[in-house]
């Protein structure tokens, strides 16, 4: 009996009576038939009022953004969110960031924050959501990493089959360990550092290929086969600062390639480790803990507690833990090049010029990744119950997204990203020529736009000189550092367009100044700057910047000719400010 018909019972006993001595046998039938109606009918409008969940087809997992979801710096999020248009943002007050949703395709994107305990409960909060039906949804990783410079340039992306634990393990301090042994680092339950090659005895892993503490996972190989045969012809962006640092990496063929796509495992450890040892303990530990299967590609930090609870999920039919795909891309290399020390790498990826591969990583993880998710989304008929690698017949083909592509060989990323009129913006080479420019001694582009030889000169200590001229200074992509100079005259620097540039100046006291002019002031850029005559100045602008160049202008008084700029050279210069060798060294020449 319904709850809704309860009332019509209850009430005096008295009443109750006088009610049923009245009511003849089919009087009874009757009322009770309404009475069952109105029942059903209520039954009926209230299952009409609930909201059924919506069906996801494929959540996207990301781990980081750096500030806005769009209109800034992107991190691993924002060319997901435009370029599936997932416009619909829903709270998510239990987990690091809000949901975002395509509604019309079923493409959900989140962002777990870094760190597998973020991720791990981010996923396991979303599972439990009843607001989402995820019974048949595939789930893709998509981040960036460090990659082993053995197997993969930085760009490229890896997809794993197997997801091992760095955490889990004995550590002895190094300085206490016996003389004999490599690391300090081995497996629980051990006592003694792993040789090069040793594997786990492969019975102590379960038909899943999972240890019983969450050492490692191995995910559907047959599912990660598919994703990477659909998307290993895709092009991948390149930069010439990738180039740069790819050229350092001399005796590893694989780290000099352009971007590919490739298979390789992902270690997540919740440390940011760096360096050739730990480069060949990772090494190891992949080898082990897959009993030879797997080989170390990718370093992270969140896969293995995303992907646990995903096996919890699927204890309970809340997802299939067969449709879970990781995509790792190259953001940097896990280990130096030759000739610099692992501390000396780990500086130079720390400072403004770090993270080459950066750019690229992310505009790859969303080339590959939204191949896999185009096309199962198109497919979803067929991929909601069989899957892809099972479907018989004939498919639907998605095209390959594209990042817009400009004249100096670098991807603006176009609607995919915070440029949204990119159409409208110059390119390097554009500006460069509808302003004249040409190559400067110092690097970077300029041209003279004023001498004032229509006043009198004035007498400096190199000669007589015109009071004031001026000239556009363009710093680019392929050209982003102007070196180490020093000029005889005052010049006044003015920021015009493009990205920000980073001055550095070595004043006669041995400071160090460093100014930045560009664009926003609220970002503590400054618009205009004065350079004393007898100042060692040096500029560089990011690589991977929104516009891949910046233009100021600069007057300079007395005005400039070439015998009163003087070249500083290396060695010259880390005698005199010794202090500043790690700066010298990267912005001058010879």
């Amino acid at each position: 009996m319904c709850h809704a018909c309860l009332p019509f019972f209850i009430g005096r006993k008295s009443m109750r009576k006088s009610i049923f001595k009245r009511l003849t046998i089919f009087n009874i039938v009757v009322l009770s038939l309404f009475l069952m109606s109105s029942c059903q009918d209520n039954s009926k409008l209230n299952k009409t009022n609930d909201t059924s969940p919506i069906e996801i087809k494929v959540v996207v997992v990301t781990m980081f953004e750096i500030g806005a979801d769009e209109g800034d710096k992107p991190g691993e999020f924002q060319l997901w969110k435009a370029g599936q248009k997932l416009n619909t943002c829903l709270p998510f007050a239990v987990s690091h960031h809000d949901i975002c949703i395509n509604a019309e395709t079923g493409v959900m994107g989140i962002v777990t924050g870094m760190g597998t305990a973020k991720a791990a409960t981010a996923i396991m909060a979303l599972g439990l959501d009843p607001r989402f039906d995820l019974t048949h949804a595939y789930w893709l990783v998509a981040g960036i990493a460090g990659f082993d410079p053995a197997d993969a340039s930085i760009g490229s992306a890896a997809w794993a089959t197997w997801l091992i634990d760095g955490d889990l393990a004995h550590q002895i301090d190094a300085r206490e360990i016996p003389d004999s042994w490599s690391n300090g680092y081995f497996p629980l339950f051990t006592t003694d550092p792993l040789l090069e090659k040793q594997t786990i005895d492969a019975s102590k892993l379960n038909r899943h290929g999972q240890s019983t503490n969450g050492e490692v996972y191995q995910l559907n190989s047959q599912l990660v086969d598919w994703a990477y045969t659909l998307t290993k012809d895709v092009a991948l962006n390149d930069y010439p600062a990738m180039q740069t640092l790819r050229d350092k990496y001399t005796g590893y063929p694989n780290a000099q390639k352009l971007p590919f796509v490739l298979k390789g495992e992902h270690l997540a450890a919740s440390t940011f480790w760096h360096g050739d040892l730990l480069n060949q303990w990772a090494n190891n530990w992949t080898h082990y803990w897959t009993a030879g299967q797997g080989n170390f590609v990718s370093s992270g930090m969140e896969d293995t507690g995303s992907y646990q609870s995903i096996i919890y999920l699927d204890n309970v039919n809340k997802v299939d833990k067969s449709r879970f795909m990781v995509v790792r891309t190259g953001s940097n290399y896990s280990a130096p090049p030759p000739n610099l020390t692992a501390i000396e790498n780990l500086r130079l990826e720390s400072g403004e010029d770090g993270y080459a591969g950066m750019r690229s990583a992310l505009e790859s993880a969303y080339l590959v990744g939204s191949k896999v998710v185009d096309t199962i989304v198109a497919n979803w008929p067929q991929y909601k119950i069989t899957m892809p690698y099972e479907v018989q017949g004939n498919i639907i083909n998605v095209s390959q997204q594209q990042l817009v592509q400009s004249n100096r060989s670098s991807a603006s990323i176009s609607e995919l990203s915070s440029i949204t009129d990119s159409e409208n913006i110059l390119t390097a080479k554009q500006l460069a020529k509808a302003l004249n420019l040409e190559a400067h001694i110092e690097g970077g582009y300029f041209r003279q736009t004023f001498k004032a030889d229509h006043r009198p000169t004035i007498a400096t200590q190199n000669g007589d000189r015109v009071t004031m001229s001026s000239i556009y200074y363009l710093l680019s992509a392929e050209s982003p550092i102007g070196h180490f100079h020093m000029n005889q005259s005052d010049i006044m620097h003015y920021f015009h367009m493009g990205d920000p540039i980073t001055y550095y100046m070595l004043n006669a006291d041995g400071s160090l100044q460093k100014t930045i002019l560009g664009p926003d002031p609220i970002k503590g850029h400054q618009m205009q700057m004065m350079v004393k005559g007898g100042t060692w100045k040096a500029s560089k602008i990011s690589t991977g910047g929104k516009y891949g160049y910046g233009l100021i202008g600069e007057a300079v008084a007395p005005g400039f000719e070439y015998p009163d700029m003087q070249l500083g050279k290396t060695t010259m210069l880390i005698k005199q400010f010794p202090q500043h060798t790690q700066i010298i060294n990267k912005l001058s020449r010879g």
